[in-house]
């Protein structure tokens, strides 16, 4: 972890288009180590259990309460400008320090996703555009990322999916590529201040291998007080329940690029954005002989196993890409499927599942 107390950054940015106090500001390229240094990350291998998928014959249907999804965005829908964007921004604001310094910057949308570019004015000014959600309760926060290109001449560009409180305070958390001279990597850190500039920094997770990908999943699930996991490419990167992020909810979720370098335009570009409440789902009321509850892919590949505990099975699905589609069955401790879906269940984090009894069995 690198960890700097001193470092004062103060953005301005207009006030057309959101009502966002300050949005997040960079992270000091020199916090950042450079690429070429480490080994690629990638999933540790594990067994793989398969199920039968054929659901039996069955007293009990899995219905689905309530959902988990907060808000979702494919940002490949459509074909528009910059100017319809921002005439009709619909669930998006767009705004950044480019405006108020009159640096260049675009946006437009299409198949491939949202593009926002920006350029500084001069090397070694910042300046950033961004599209930010409404205010959100939600947990997890998922968006794939496009870096334009892996490197630069001088300073530093920056690419990311930030989750902000949305009190005033600079305070975020990001996932983020960095592209300077050396290369691109990708990072996982925050942000805390007060409501102008942010005067601490930590990195909590660099990748340092050599030629990273340009485009990444990215998956933040946090609590805004102590608890911050990310996943990157469906990879658990890095994981603490015992942070200071000082990042009270509802939040904002930003999509950004901040730059520095005054050498071109750099389009950051974004694509299936969504957000949950929760990053695990729930079975409940389930019946009295049943020992665990198992999410089973249409292969029938176990995605997630869980036991359950006063009736109730909590099944984590963060590192999922959702919704997630596949069947929700139920075990007795000797291995004999209690219950199951008819057909696999398109699942999102905080999703609440209720095991019932069929009518007229």
């Amino acid at each position: 972890m690198f960890v700097i107390s001193t470092i004062l950054l103060l953005l301005p940015i207009s006030s057309v288009g959101t009502t966002v106090a300050n949005p997040p500001p960079p992270i000091p390229g020199d916090l950042i180590p450079i690429p070429g240094t480490g080994t690629p990350i990638g999933p540790a291998p594990a067994p793989i259990q398969t199920v039968p998928i054929a659901p039996p014959v069955s007293v009990y249907s899995i219905d689905k309460i309530k959902s988990g999804l907060i808000g979702s965005d494919s940002l490949t829908d459509e074909t528009l400008t910059k100017e319809q964007l921002l005439a009709n921004p619909r669930y998006w604001s767009y705004d950044g320090s480019a405006v108020a310094q009159n640096a260049p910057f675009d946006l437009f949308k299409n198949s491939q996703g949202l593009f926002i570019g920006v350029k500084a004015v001069s090397n070694g000014n910042w300046a950033g555009y961004f599209a930010v959600t409404p205010n959100t309760d939600a947990a997890l926060f998922h968006a794939v990322i496009t870096t334009p290109v892996r490197t630069i001449a001088s300073n530093f560009y920056e690419n990311g999916l930030y989750v902000q409180t949305s009190n005033g305070l600079i305070n975020y958390v990001t996932c983020v590529s960095v592209t300077s001279s050396f290369g691109t990597v990708w990072a996982v850190a925050s942000a805390t201040g007060d409501t102008n500039q942010a005067t601490q920094f930590k990195v909590y997770w660099v990748d340092t291998s050599p030629d990273q990908p340009l485009t990444r999943d990215c998956t933040i699930i946090t609590n805004g007080n102590n608890y911050l996991k990310v996943y990157l490419d469906n990879v658990l990167v890095y994981e603490s329940n015992n942070l200071d992020l000082q990042m009270p909810s509802p939040f904002n979720a930003f999509l950004e690029p901040q730059t520095s370098y005054a050498g071109q335009m750099l389009d950051g570009t974004y694509k299936d954005y969504y957000a949950t409440s929760d990053e695990s789902i729930k079975v409940t009321n389930n019946p009295p002989l049943a020992d665990s509850v198992k999410l089973v892919d249409p292969a029938g590949k176990v995605i997630a196993s869980a036991p359950v505990a006063s009736g109730t099975a909590i099944l984590d699905i963060g590192k999922n890409h959702m919704p997630l589609n596949a069947y929700i069955k139920v075990y007795s401790s000797t291995n004999i499927q209690l219950a199951s879906t008819k057909s696999p269940m398109n699942m999102y984090g905080g999703d609440t599942y209720s095991v019932n009894l069929n009518p007229g069995l």
